[in-house]
């Protein structure tokens, strides 16, 4: 019965959750493609401005994480929520494509911000409401692979629109890609609200006896219900545990920011997206091998074509041992390989195998926040603010990382690479100290001691 719910959830979430994120990637980064068709020129935007508006989203992006998913836990409805975001930002992708300023652009680009912030920490919280500890890596996995995929759908396609419809009815490429990935966006949003489901036991189409087991798998991996209130009247129909105390969502702020592992993931997390902010320039970094702008576009492909292999095979092998810590370390240690190859030569194979190196250290991005959902396993306001902070922690360097590599910088971009090698080793060590973090607070747990509202004697664990 078990197996045959987790098919039902996996066939109604993950599908549909690729798809949006698939989007919002392309969404998020199509302005990169667009600087290769006539973006600049026709904006009249200087290499300043240009890196501006890669930014300006990320600031819009991380001032509303933490308001968002804390709305989403109390609303309860993230099936709706999350398409109902969805479909704003994908109507501000496709007004990009009416833009005719270097203002008009900036604006456009900081609401995208504010209306995609609800999507990634949303959906990380939304997965473990639904998956235990042991499943929630490959499906996180699974639903980052969305991302991966639209790396490479991205050059792909952004190659067939600035080849192929460059003038038709008077737009230029680039306005016609802003308003294909739009549209589509918005088509795929409207889709998901009606096949997402809210949480376990409020949705309907799952029996009462499949509500029931998904509440109780949910207490039998921690030790207590996920649930914050009792104000939910179908919960009560399938009732299990008594419910908890109502928590405000300030409250499960403070207890985030005061929990030393969140701290700590906020730190690793902020390092390895310093050295995976080169997403938000990549085709400006395989453009430095000098090739065509098509030839550019579909070289592209191939290395986040490799990502969404590796880093799906990465975190369903840490699901299936139960440990993190070393799968979190080997992407970071090829990106680090790739990094001092790319700052070492100029020849055109060696650094297109460093770019194909660059990008793995996404292997630790998916399996980095399903560690983090296993770490803060209750109250689930609580969970919710630290993922929404640490994710705040991981976008932050999008703001900066594209002033590093600016055009002069170009082929070998010494700054850039430097920096995104130094704060790869920070972030390893974060991971470091915090398996050291996790293993003294095993240590208490076996002694039967309470961990963070959690019984010893229940005999949950934290993976590490």
């Amino acid at each position: 019965m078990e197996r045959r719910l987790k098919w039902k959830i996996d066939i109604a979430i993950l599908p549909a959750v690729i798809l949006m994120y698939i989007m919002n990637y392309l969404d998020r980064n199509n302005i990169a493609a667009a600087k290769i068709g006539t973006l600049v020129q026709d904006l009249n935007l200087t290499s300043t401005q240009y890196s501006t508006c890669v930014s300006i989203l990320f600031v819009g992006y991380i001032t509303m994480q933490i308001p968002s998913n804390l709305i989403l836990e109390k609303v309860g409805r993230p099936g709706l929520y999350l398409p109902a975001a969805m479909t704003v930002w994908g109507i501000l992708s496709t007004l990009t494509c009416v833009v005719k300023s270097f203002s008009g652009l900036l604006v456009v680009r900081l609401l995208i911000g504010f209306a995609e912030a609800a999507f990634y920490p949303g959906v990380m919280f939304y997965l473990s409401c639904w998956y235990t500890r042991f499943e929630i890596a490959k499906r996180s996995a699974i639903f980052v692979l969305g991302s991966w995929l639209s790396g490479a759908f991205s050059g792909l396609i952004a190659y067939a629109v600035l080849t192929y419809l460059n003038g038709v009815h008077g737009l230029a490429a680039w306005r016609w890609l802003f308003l294909i990935e739009g549209v589509i966006t918005i088509g795929i949003a409207l889709t998901s609200m009606i096949i997402l489901p809210n949480l376990p036991h409020t949705t309907k189409w799952l029996s009462k006896e499949e509500r029931l087991l998904a509440i109780v798998r949910m207490i039998e991996d921690v030790g207590t219900r996920d649930d914050d209130s009792a104000q939910n009247s179908e919960a009560e129909t399938v009732d299990v545990v008594p419910q908890s105390k109502f928590r405000s969502a300030m409250a499960g702020f403070i207890m985030a920011v005061r929990d030393p592992k969140v701290v700590n993931f906020v730190q690793m997390m902020f390092c390895f997206a310093v050295t995976a902010g080169i997403n938000t320039v990549f085709p400006t970094i395989v453009d430095s091998l000098g090739f065509d702008r098509p030839k550019t576009l579909l070289l592209t492909a191939p290395p986040w074509l490799l990502v969404s292999i590796t880093s799906v095979i990465n975190s369903f092998h840490s699901d299936k041992t139960g440990e993190r810590y070393w799968h979190m370390m080997w992407g970071p240690c090829l990106s680090l390989i790739g990094f001092v190859i790319g700052i070492s030569t100029t020849k055109t194979a060696p650094r297109y195998v460093a770019m194909m190196l660059l990008l793995q250290i996404y292997n630790s991005w998916a399996l980095g926040f399903a560690w983090l959902s296993n770490s803060v396993p209750r109250p689930p306001i609580k969970r919710a603010a630290a993922v929404a902070a640490v994710n705040i922690g991981g976008n932050i360097p999008n703001i900066f990382v594209p002033y590093l590599f600016y055009s002069s910088a170009s082929p070998q971009f010494y700054v850039g690479f430097a920096v995104c090698i130094c704060f790869a080793f920070l972030g390893m060590t974060g991971a470091t100290t915090l398996r050291w973090q996790l293993s003294r607070l095993n240590k208490k747990l076996a002694d039967g001691q309470t961990v963070d509202g959690l019984d010893g004697n229940t005999g949950f664990r934290f993976l590490y």
